[in-house]
């Protein structure tokens, strides 16, 4: 009987050990798996690219890394599930990320892998200056920018010349004397817009703002005096740009520098291609050769020389991993995908731009050759204001802009305005 005791204890040891055994994940063997669900597939314009790439990856590390997408052609539904699985439980091993998240949340949720000693032995090199300022949690990064867009004027060579200038304004001062030009001449100096979300407007005052207060003038909000100086600045813009433009939408901006009546644009580098077409041509001359790329003009004794503002379209991201070997694993594949010469290739067939300093293709078309040399020539960025801010700050803006255009407001209303509807927000 002692004997038969002796040997259900012995069994029940082994089953327990055995259970315990089963608690602790061993650490990965043989081919390492790298899950990562991806929106840039489909009709994305990164997608064909991408897909070279990883397949390159894959074939390079066969047998020791496997890169496995799941592919998510519906941005909407995409979010949805990213955040699904974060909030129940662990990151995917890569991801994208958009603005729509959360970053600074995610980045203090411990879910995600820090990034920064890898950043810090060299990799880090690639990226362009500031690029992780506004990302980064304690001085460490784990979510990366990567796919970028910038913001810089770009001008009609030939209005330029009508209104007598060869050059683009190095100073606001120097821009409002060019403004009087243009009016003398019949030309509209630049857009803006009140209407739908004031994105014009919003663009030019997010270079203001950078111009006078420099990389640091989120630091405190809307504290910053910059922002009450920069609303001035905007309003003056506003004697210098077409009839109308109070209730004005993207549509009349662009139609009016399109038409060539209008002297400097301001938008992101997905609007370049329009440049190229065709059916915005005069006289068989293509717009953009009318055109050249400019750098935010300085301001003062402001604090943004050699600034660009920005924002994010996307972000890459990897789960916080237990396996040393996978950790490597999954760091060795962003590296390759923000490796310069693949981001440089990735630039050319999507259109898209990146806080990855790269060489543009020669292939690439010369206004976003320019662009990108601007970008990658940059001291530092900064967000534009409505990435900087909460919604509801991008939801107030264009009712204050009118508020101030017209009137209604002084500049230091203007930012009340902006500061009350985020507190009533929060």
């Amino acid at each position: 009987m002692k004997k038969l005791i002796a040997l259900l204890l012995a069994l029940v040891m082994v089953f327990a050990l055995a259970a315990c055994g089963q608690q602790a994940a061993p650490a990965q063997t043989g081919e390492i798996v790298i899950n990562f669900p991806s929106i840039w597939v489909g009709t994305d314009s990164k997608a064909e690219y991408m897909g070279k790439l990883i397949e390159a990856f894959n074939a390079e590390n066969a047998g020791a890394i496997k890169v496995v997408v799941e592919e998510q052609t519906d941005y909407q539904a995409y979010r949805d599930k990213i955040r699904t699985t974060i909030t129940t439980g662990s990151a995917p091993d890569v991801c994208i990320l958009d603005t729509t998240f959360d970053i600074k949340a995610y980045a203090e949720s411990g879910k995600f892998m820090d990034l920064t000693p890898y950043l810090d032995a060299g990799w880090g090199k690639n990226f362009t200056d500031g690029a992780f300022d506004a990302w980064s949690v304690d001085g460490k990064v784990s979510i990366l920018p990567f796919e970028s867009a910038v913001f810089t004027p770009i001008y009609n060579k030939t209005l330029f010349e009508k209104a007598g200038w060869d050059h683009f304004p190095a100073t606001y001062d120097e821009f409002f004397q060019f403004c009087e030009d243009c009016k003398a001449n019949g030309i509209n100096a630049m857009g803006q817009m009140a209407g739908d979300n004031a994105w014009s407007s919003m663009l030019w005052y997010s270079l203001i703002v950078e111009a006078i207060g420099g990389k640091d003038v989120y630091a405190n909000g809307l504290k910053d005096p910059a922002f009450v100086e920069a609303a001035k600045v905007l309003k003056q813009m506003y004697d210098y740009t077409f009839d109308g433009a109070v209730s004005a939408t993207a549509g009349d901006v662009n139609g009016h520098f399109i038409g060539r009546d209008t002297a400097i644009y301001l938008n992101g580098p997905w609007w370049i291609a329009n440049f190229y077409k065709e059916d915005n041509a005069v006289d068989g001359k293509l717009l953009a050769d009318e055109c050249e790329v400019a750098v935010n003009p300085s301001y003062g004794d402001g604090k943004g020389n050699g600034g660009l503002v920005t924002t994010v379209q996307g972000f890459l991201a990897a789960a916080k991993q237990d396996d040393p070997a996978k950790e490597a694993a999954v760091v060795k594949f962003l590296q390759y995908v923000t490796d310069p010469t693949h981001v440089s290739e990735l630039a050319l067939s999507s259109g898209a731009m990146f806080f990855v300093k790269y060489t543009p293709s020669p292939d690439t078309n010369v206004i976003s050759q320019k662009v990108t040399e601007v970008a990658n020539s940059a001291e530092f960025t900064i967000l534009h204001v409505n990435g900087a801010f909460p919604t509801a700050f991008s939801t107030e803006f264009p009712a204050a802009v009118s508020a101030l255009v017209l009137g209604e407001v002084d500049e230091q209303g203007f930012v009340d305005m902006l500061q009350t509807a985020i507190d009533n927000a929060a």
